[in-house]
């Protein structure tokens, strides 16, 4: 019967230090109770190796295969089969091998998943911090690979520490000439996958509450950097997301089609010409936006937004569409007309669904609207009123607005009179339908904070906002903020200013560097680190095979596969020769004290008349040597190499003055040696 393998305690300790640094960030997302297995198991192997516990028998392993099995149902019955599942049956598989461990090749196994299980996280994240971590995690895994192989005398935590940060270091230019020079394809992460995560930021549904949500989270939406350096004013700032059409009295929703958020109904849709429905005016101003994943196909732009380079797609209400879900962080240059025009002729579908109410709902709005629609001569002076209405009364904006019932119109205007942006771009659009005028709700973001150390603005999950769009005979589509009647401060100088003294803002996110904003140290601090993910997005995340072959073409002119060839070879040597100097250890210079260069001296005399010392020979055992051989040397060599022997080996403390004296006292015995060897040597010629 084959012994178990014992694991020596350093590399046990590097191993499951590299288990649970690896599994730490995969806790956030996995179940609760998967944690918890996860802890148990690296408890488990720890006491086997203390011989408190056994390994587990036939029988817990059989239990352990079913309970993986009925997980598995699990997890894809409540999830789907996605990514999450994935990752959470392959840490589960994880820390089952950990204890199961008997043999040198199941360790390589366990350590060799740490490097797989490392690369998960990049599935998530491609963040400099996620980077960072990684780079941690593969340090420490290669710590335990070294512990593992390496002699008991030499296995000393620091020794091992620092051996497995050189090789990462040696081996981290030769990842950056790959990674610029390897022929670009599609990671991992940028294949859309299924996962569990819940879509993030604003969706095609708005009911009342959903903006005021995610007004509690200072979670990042998107960051954008305008070309030419171009400044505008917040209230400038409408990062048009979705339309909103149908209203069932309670849910704004996007009409929909077969093929939803597809290329194919886009098709459909340029069947009517975008030209004829535009009169674009003024200066246009282009921008690149780097969208956080969202799970959602639309993309957020100003005004009118057109795609530079034709990568997505646009609907019948101008939105933009990504050919599936944003999975990923997705970078994508616009262009906007902030003047622009739209559809000064409305088709009577579009007339028609701009103008739909639900029945036997809202009976005192639609009441105050016709009156209100009556009392006035054109559709524009009735929006005004409209405007001054919700100016002119007690409407607060507020997030904690009271709940409403089965008429919520109603309700919100005459009787709470309080809610955030949702609740007036809701009531707002219901007014101008009510009095017959084309209305619809679009959802998006509004205003920005700005980095000033790279100029780019950032905008968050608590800008999310509503407003509304109204369609003027001869205008075409206007838009209109009734929220900016009520909280003009919202609009002007934004969410942080309008709600600095409500508790509920950005409750979500207590422990948010944003949360620190007013805090001089802390938000320098903030937007310097913000601003470092900013450009290695830019550089590293967005590296595409576009990018590559514009700077392959700076570098080389014309790109050939023999340039490239001769490029990647140049490059690998240059690695090669580098990284060789470091991992050959070129044997320094030993320095020798004034007593050795002297003894060392008298060999060199002594080797004249062929009394050569041998490699490794002692100076008391090449004394003896040379003293049997050459009785006529024994006076003068034993009186050297008692001395050497004495003010080498013989620990004393002494004062610098006696070390002098002892020095010469050498040095005279040397003189001794020099003098003497012609007439001690023509001796034994004589004999």
């Amino acid at each position: 019967m084959e012994l178990n393998y014992q694991i020596p305690r350093p590399a046990l300790i590097w191993t499951l230090a590299a288990v649970t640094l690896v599994l730490l960030p995969q806790s956030i997302r996995m179940p609760i109770w998967i944690s918890v297995v996860a802890l148990l198991c690296v408890s488990w192997r720890a006491l086997i190796h203390n011989g408190k516990l056994d390994y587990p028998s036939r029988r817990v392993r059989v239990v352990v295969v079913l309970f993986t099995l009925i997980v598995s149902l699990s997890q894809i019955r409540n999830i789907g089969i996605g990514l999450d599942s994935a990752a959470s049956l392959l840490a589960l598989g994880f820390v089952f091998k950990l204890i199961e461990m008997r043999k040198k090749r199941d360790i390589y196994v366990v350590i060799s998943l740490c490097f797989v299980m490392s690369m998960v996280a990049f599935l998530y994240s491609q963040s400099v911090l996620t980077t960072l971590y990684v780079v941690l995690v593969i340090t420490v895994t290669m710590a335990a690979m070294i512990a593992l192989n390496r002699s008991s005398s030499a296995a000393n935590h620091s020794g091992t520490a620092k051996l497995a940060m050189k090789i990462s270091v040696q081996a981290l230019p030769l990842a950056i000439v790959l990674f610029i020079v390897f022929p670009r394809i599609a990671p991992l992460w940028a294949v859309p996958m299924q996962t569990g995560v819940n879509s993030t930021g604003v969706t095609d549904e708005m009911s009342p509450g959903d903006i005021s949500q995610l007004a509690r989270s200072a979670e990042l939406a998107f960051r954008v950097q305008f070309e030419d350096a171009v400044e505008l004013a917040h209230e400038q700032l409408y990062w048009r997301g979705l339309v909103l059409d149908q209203f069932d009295g309670v849910t704004w929703r996007r009409t929909r089609n077969s093929s939803s958020y597809s290329r194919a109904a886009s098709l459909a849709n340029s069947r009517i010409s975008y030209e004829d429905r535009v009169r674009t005016l003024g200066e246009s101003v282009n921008y690149n936006v780097i969208l956080e994943p969202t799970q959602q196909p639309w993309l957020f732009g100003l005004h009118l937004a057109e795609d530079i380079n034709d990568e997505f797609f646009s609907g019948r209400n101008f939105e933009l569409f990504n050919d599936g879900r944003i999975t990923q962080r997705l970078s994508y240059d616009l262009r906007s007309h902030l003047q622009s025009q739209t559809d000064f002729l409305l088709l009577s579908s579009s007339r028609n669904r701009n103008l739909e109410l639900p029945d036997d709902v809202n009976a005192r709005s639609l009441e105050f609207a016709r009156e209100l629609r009556a009392s006035v001569s054109t559709d524009r002076e009735y929006v005004n009123s409209v405007l001054a209405h919700f100016r002119m009364n007690q409407y607060f904006y507020t997030l904690n607005a009271p709940l409403l019932g089965a008429n919520r119109i109603d309700e919100f205007l005459f009787d709470t009179m309080a809610g955030f942006c949702e609740h007036y771009a809701s009531s707002f659009t219901y007014l101008m339908r009510a009095a017959g005028i084309p209305a619809r709700v679009v959802v998006g973001y509004q205003g920005a904070e700005m980095n000033p150390y790279e100029n780019y603005l950032m905008v968050y999950q608590y800008n999310a906002h509503a407003w509304s769009e109204v369609w003027f005979e001869g205008e075409g589509w206007v838009r209109f903020d009734p929220t900016g009647a009520v909280s003009p401060t919202r609009i002007e100088l934004g969410v942080q200013e309008a709600l600095r003294d409500d508790p509920a803002f950005m409750e979500d996110d207590l422990f948010s560097a944003a949360i620190f904003g007013g805090v001089g140290w802390l938000n320098t601090m903030r937007l310097r680190l913000d601003a470092i993910e900013y450009e290695w997005n830019q550089l590293v995340v967005n590296y595409d095979e576009e990018v590559q072959l514009e700077l392959f073409e700076g570098l080389l002119g014309e790109v050939t596969k023999q340039k490239v060839i001769i490029l990647v070879a140049t490059l690998a040597l240059i690695l090669i020769v580098t990284i060789g100097f470091t991992v050959i250890n070129i044997e320094r210079r030993i320095q020798r004290t004034p007593i050795n260069r002297f003894y060392l001296r008298a060999c060199k005399e002594l080797a004249k008349v062929n009394l050569v010392r041998r490699r490794g020979e002692g100076p008391i055992a090449f004394r003896d040597r040379v003293c049997a051989e050459r009785p006529e040397f024994a006076e003068v060599l034993t009186e050297l190499t008692g001395l050497y022997v004495e003010l080498t080996y013989v620990e004393k403390s002494v004062s610098e003055t006696q070390k002098k004296a002892e020095l010469q006292a050498l040095k005279a015995v040397y003189a001794k040696l020099k003098t003497e060897m012609p007439v001690l040597a023509g001796l034994r010629r004589a004999g």
